[in-house]
């Protein structure tokens, strides 16, 4: 059986800092997308309201 020894990289705090603004941006970034697929949702289900009572 081989002796497999794992090995850790650690990241230096400027690293850490890229990664934290990296995921902040993906994070906001997916926050819009489902506001905008909320609102655009809303939107269209008051639209088909609208045309069905008319």
């Amino acid at each position: 059986m081989s002796d497999n020894k794992l090995e850790y990289v650690m990241q230096t705090e400027a690293q850490k800092a890229a990664q934290r603004k990296r995921n902040i941006a993906i994070g906001l970034g997916l926050a819009a997308f489902c506001a905008l697929a909320f609102i655009v949702t809303l939107i269209r289900i008051h639209e088909n309201i609208n045309a069905s009572i008319s």
